[in-house]
């Protein structure tokens, strides 16, 4: 999905929530759902060694385009079963990592849907042990990885 995209929806989630949640929170929440995404700007920076924002949109449109062709784009990092067990737990000290949490989540599910929409459900990795095997299924050879 894209940034639009993602944006548009958490706005929607937002305003769902203003019933329930003080602004506090909501920010928590929205914070979560837009900044997991950072982890496509450090894949990026690993892969091309650039820094530029618009390089990146235009590399994932790329790899968007051909991911049907491509067994496994590779990890990222913050969309990772790992990653929200991690915020979960820091969630049992710190109450504000749970509207965290609950950004992330929604964000991931929409991209869950979007990914089984595109047939590439199955293109990234889920958590971190499932990437070290693909990688050493897919090798040095695959560019992606």
């Amino acid at each position: 999905m894209t940034l639009k995209e993602h944006c548009a929806l958490t706005g929607v989630a937002a305003v769902t929530l203003i019933p329930f949640w003080d602004a506090g929170q909501i920010a928590w929440f929205a914070a979560g759902s837009i900044l997991i995404d950072v982890d496509h700007y450090i894949l990026y920076l690993q892969r091309r060694r650039r820094f530029d924002i618009k390089g990146m949109f235009r590399y994932f449109d790329e790899l968007e385009a051909i991911q049907q062709t491509i067994p496994y784009v590779g990890i990222c990092l913050f969309h990772t079963v790992d990653f929200f067990v991690l915020v979960g737990l820091l969630s049992l000290g710190h109450p504000v990592f749970l509207y965290l949490l609950a950004g992330l989540l929604f964000h991931f599910v929409a991209d869950l849907i979007h990914l089984y929409r595109c047939r590439y459900l199955f293109g990234r990795a889920y958590c971190i042990i499932e990437h070290v095997v693909r990688k050493r299924r897919y090798g040095a050879a695959y560019p992606f990885c």
